[in-house]
């Protein structure tokens, strides 16, 4: 993607999943990437990962290639929930790499109940996750990215933002709310030449996904119902989210603005 190489990327939620795979991604672009999230041994091997994947990348090129620098990898542990965690792990990122051209705020959690049995606990767990953390997360970026007139940030919201989703009102709730949230972050800063948009998936292939299934009353019978009512017959792949993440955060994507991809297979059509 044109415009990725040399920039500094912060990914939160990137110990696994989507955050994974977006880091991976950007990674590939030639970007310095921070992931950020609450396990510190899971960021500890995603850095590793990247640092493998740069180093075998690097063995493998050849031409003008060659001669364009790996990008540089480190991880900040917080918990996108406290505001000060929000902070720190944006300071963090800045301190370490000099600056913040790319916020991709993938940290969320999915709870699925039934609506006259979603406590309290569940709902403060899923907003405060989902839509506080990207909000307060957003705002210490663009403190950043506001002073050097520059920069992009990917929300991952959800198609469950764009339609109801049965037995997981405060997650269908928190995704629209950052797809909102995003709009109007880019009419507010679109003029400080930073740009705020979203990524919303569908049904993807990741270990949230895995925990659903597993957490199921009939493990094989949900596992089976995935990809129903999706055109392409089947559910997708962290690196297809990946790809929406990187192009929007590139060069690529310089007049595209307070949207929401959907890349959902269709599901939304």
């Amino acid at each position: 993607m044109k415009g990725l190489a040399g920039k500094v990327a912060l990914v939160t939620g990137g110990s696994s999943g989507l955050g994974e795979a977006s880091a991976m991604r950007l990674a590939a672009e030639r970007c310095d990437v921070m992931v950020a999230g609450r396990d510190e041994a899971r960021l500890r091997a995603v850095v590793a990962a990247l640092r493998g994947a740069a180093a075998a990348g690097a063995q493998q090129s050849s031409g003008a290639d060659a001669a364009k620098t790996p990008g540089r990898f480190d991880c900040v542990t917080g918990d996108v929930r406290r505001v000060a965690d929000c902070r720190r792990i944006v300071d963090a990122t800045v301190e370490r790499f000099g600056r913040l051209d790319v916020l991709v705020h993938c940290a969320g959690v999915w709870v699925e109940k039934p609506s006259l049995e979603t406590t309290e606990a569940d709902w403060d767990v899923v907003v405060d996750t989902c839509l506080k953390g990207a909000f307060f997360t957003d705002q210490a970026a663009l403190r950043h990215m506001v002073a050097q007139h520059s920069g992009v940030i990917v929300n991952i919201a959800s198609d469950s933002g764009h339609h109801g989703e049965p037995g997981a009102a405060p997650y269908a709730a928190a995704k629209a709310g950052v797809i909102m949230m995003s709009r109007t972050l880019a009419r507010d800063h679109g003029p400080d030449n930073v740009r705020v948009v979203c990524v919303s998936p569908g049904i993807i292939d990741t270990p949230m996904l895995a925990r659903a299934i597993a957490e199921s009353d009939d493990p094989e019978a949900y596992a089976a119902v995935q990809a129903e009512g999706y055109p392409l017959g089947r559910v997708g792949r962290p690196e297809e989210v990946a790809a929406a993440v990187a192009f929007l955060a590139s060069d690529e994507a310089t007049f595209i603005d307070g949207v929401s991809l959907l890349v959902d297979g269709g599901y939304c059509a």
